[in-house]
């Protein structure tokens, strides 16, 4: 029997814009729609994150309690082939990456390997029924003259024009309202 496209979905906006909450809601659907049976949700916080910072200790935590019991959990941390890689040997059939900035954060040292690491993933999850992406937006002031804050404006505007270009749908969110760009 011949197996139903992969669809690639991302989801962008910015800090609290609801992107999170909408995108989780699409792959449940779409999960359920498809009838797929072993979802991942690839986190790109490290469990450690909330340490010493309680509003991220319970941000993180309300994520978690928000997802099906169902979905297994796959740490990204700064390694995104490899936990590709360990959702493709799992056979996981869904895959649910939260966000795309968190991890860029943790490259910004080596921003050419992440550009590629990116171009390698999304080849993987093409490979699967579904990937949805949740992208984070930090392009929408003016340039900063804080290096660090430029640098990570520069990869992570980089990295979400590649996902937009690879994605067949992608949505920007404000206000807990999604609208569709492509």
């Amino acid at each position: 029997m011949k197996r139903a496209p992969g669809a690639l979905i991302a989801y962008i906006g910015g800090i609290r814009s609801g992107k999170s909450g909408l995108a989780q809601v699409r792959f449940a659907a779409k999960t359920a729609h498809r009838n797929l049976k072993s979802p991942a949700y690839l986190g790109t916080l490290a469990p450690s994150a909330g340490r010493g910072d309680p509003e991220l200790a319970a941000r993180l935590a309300a994520h978690r309690a928000s997802r099906p019991a169902s979905w297994a959990t796959v740490d990204v941390e700064a390694d995104l082939v490899a936990a590709a890689e360990r959702c493709a040997v799992a056979g996981h059939d869904a895959w649910f990456l939260d966000g795309l900035g968190a991890w860029a954060a943790l490259r910004l040292g080596a921003a050419t390997e992440a550009v590629a690491a990116l171009e390698e993933f999304l080849v993987m999850a093409r490979g699967v029924p579904l990937a949805l992406l949740v992208l984070d937006e930090a392009g929408l002031g003016g340039v900063s003259g804080e290096a660090s804050t430029s640098a990570f404006a520069d990869l992570n505007g980089t990295l979400n024009q590649a996902v937009s270009a690879a994605a067949d749908e992608v949505w920007t969110v404000q206000a807990g309202l999604a609208l569709r760009l492509k």
